[in-house]
């Protein structure tokens, strides 16, 4: 199930992640709330499809690296 930018805004912030998150072979989070805070505000900002919305993708990533930990 996809889900939507308000779900993962949910799902995601404020909680409390270790540094260092590895979300692809060429990211690594190092400070997990400022990157969602920039890639939800990338996310509302964006017209159009979210599926061509980097933000949407590197947040997608996020979830899952998260969710493996």
């Amino acid at each position: 199930m996809e889900h939507k930018p308000d779900q993962l805004y949910d799902e995601l912030m404020n909680k409390e992640y270790p540094a260092n998150i590895r979300i692809n072979s060429a990211t690594v989070v190092i400070d997990a709330q400022a990157f969602l805070i920039v890639q939800f505000d990338m996310v509302k900002r964006h017209k159009g499809d979210l599926k061509r919305c980097a933000a949407w993708q590197r947040l997608k990533e996020f979830r899952e690296a998260v969710k493996k930990l």
